[in-house]
């Protein structure tokens, strides 16, 4: 079967597949194209790739089979004959002090929450040599899916990285996109990545305390304004974690989003309320934590016409 025809028909199955044997949703891209690629020759082959490629997809998620157990002389052989270069690779692409729920400035850091842009930027000052590549998937075009190496690993000036950015599979697997489009764009004004989405003339913040603040649409695209509400700092903060899943390698979740609509959750971790505003256009972004615990932190976002006027936060709980 052409390798290429078998991807278009079968990689949001195979990404599905990724997740339900436990990998992180940002994680599933890479790992599949992954496998897809170690396996093109035997899917070009193949009248049905899919057994392959499912049970190569296991293993990777698996990993290796312990070895056969060899004769004791070959055992004491083979370690000291690759002791030094162990340890010297150890030294190499291990930190020297355990890893922690921070990335350090020698671990490749996460792009969750950048555009392709910015995340090219971020990895080429440190130094990296950055190639691109897109990958279909359910996301806002160019936005950041992750990198390879990724999140967490040891790295040097000049060594080579991949960052992929997504490129919408189809227009049905992404229904809500133009909130979720909204939703980046809310991020990156409150990373100072961006001026934010289209603002009405009138912008209304509400916090959980205290009478909204009112900002006007040049204001409502300037972070600065938005400090005393401290609504972006409570955005920002709550897209930026990392969490440390498992420590050789080290293995870090990160948040996700969710886009919902606006009266969605409200009574558990909200309290149920009115709109705080009059808008047909509601809903609610979801930014849950990594550890996928706790109440996540609730932004909703109301719109006229197109343009935000009002949004409402509640900073929930990790």
């Amino acid at each position: 079967m052409d390798p290429q025809a078998y991807v278009d028909a079968r990689w949001h199955a195979l990404l599905r597949a990724a997740v339900d044997l436990g990998v992180p949703e940002e994680d599933a891209p890479a790992l599949v194209r992954g496998v897809l690629a170690a396996q093109r020759r035997r899917i070009r082959r193949a009248e049905d790739p899919d057994p392959l490629v499912h049970a190569a997809l296991a293993g990777a998620v698996r990993g290796p089979r312990p070895a056969r157990r060899r004769p004791p002389w070959r055992v004491v052989a083979g370690t000291l004959g690759a002791l030094a270069v162990v340890v010297a690779a150890v030294a190499v692409t291990r930190p020297d002090r355990p890893p922690t729920d921070h990335l350090d400035p020698d671990q490749v850091p996460s792009v969750f929450g950048y555009s392709e842009r910015a995340a090219r930027d971020l990895l080429a000052g440190l130094g990296l040599e950055v190639r691109v590549q897109p990958i279909r998937a359910c996301e806002v075009a160019g936005r950041a899916l992750g990198s390879d190496p990724q999140r967490g690993a040891a790295y040097r000036p000049g060594d080579s990285i991949t960052l992929y950015s997504a490129v919408p599979a189809s227009i049905t697997c992404l229904t809500d996109y133009q909130r979720r489009a909204t939703a980046w764009q809310l991020v990156d004004l409150a990373a100072g990545r961006g001026s934010g989405p289209v603002f009405a003339d009138r912008v209304l913040v509400y916090t959980e305390v205290g009478a909204p603040t009112v900002l006007t649409r040049d204001q409502a695209s300037d972070p600065a304004a938005w400090a005393q509400t401290g609504v972006l700092d409570d955005l920002l903060r709550a897209v930026s974690g990392v969490l440390l899943t498992a420590e050789r390698p080290p293995t870090y979740a990160v948040p996700a989003v969710r886009i919902v609509p606006a009266a969605e959750g409200l009574g558990s971790c909200v309290p149920p309320q009115p709109s705080v505003a009059d808008s047909g256009d509601a809903f609610a972004v979801l930014v849950l934590a990594p550890s996928r615990s706790g109440c996540p932190l609730r932004l909703e976002v109301y719109r006229e016409d197109g343009a935000v006027d009002a949004v409402a936060l509640y900073a929930g709980s990790s």
